[in-house]
């Protein structure tokens, strides 16, 4: 499981992240009224890599429906702390122009990421609605972001 179960409850409130950002910042009133996916991942995970195409096709595809993503690289490196310039060539190279957070471990840690990659699942007002961790959860998370992006998504309907 991707969050540590006490930390299930916990709304999206972005923490400064420790390395800054990339690609523009964010504030946490800029995502209110809209359902946001937090994506976790580290540039050395191939895993994570792998996973990047399928959050763009999202970003794509939910995107003009409200959909705001973040990425969070949670990184291993002081260097990379300092220095963002490895994570700016890697979005330039993988063509991830969303806002990217550069973390040193205290986003994952607030929001109870114990693994990568590992996505995040909000609603417009604020409440984690889904986590994933496994490939096999991509449909799961398909299914959440069609709920939360559909014309009920504002109405209260959403269960679960």
């Amino acid at each position: 499981m991707a969050l540590d179960d006490d930390t299930s409850h916990v709304p999206l409130t972005l923490l400064d992240p420790g390395g800054g950002w990339i690609n523009s910042p964010v504030h946490v009133s800029q995502l209110r009224g809209r359902p946001v996916l937090l994506h976790f991942w580290s540039m050395d995970c191939a895993t994570c890599v792998d996973q990047l195409s399928q959050v763009q096709e999202w970003l794509r595809e939910y995107g003009p429906r409200g959909l705001r993503v973040i990425g969070v690289d949670v990184t291993h490196s002081a260097t990379e702390l300092c220095d963002t310039n490895a994570v700016e060539d890697f979005a330039r190279q993988h063509g991830l122009r969303y806002p990217i957070a550069v973390d040193d471990g205290s986003m994952a840690q607030a929001y109870g990421v114990l693994t990568h990659p590992s996505l995040l699942v909000f609603d417009a007002q604020g409440l984690l609605r889904f986590s994933a961790s496994l490939p096999e959860q991509m449909r799961e998370v398909w299914l959440v972001l069609e709920r939360l992006t559909g014309p009920d998504a504002n109405t209260g309907a959403f269960s679960p």
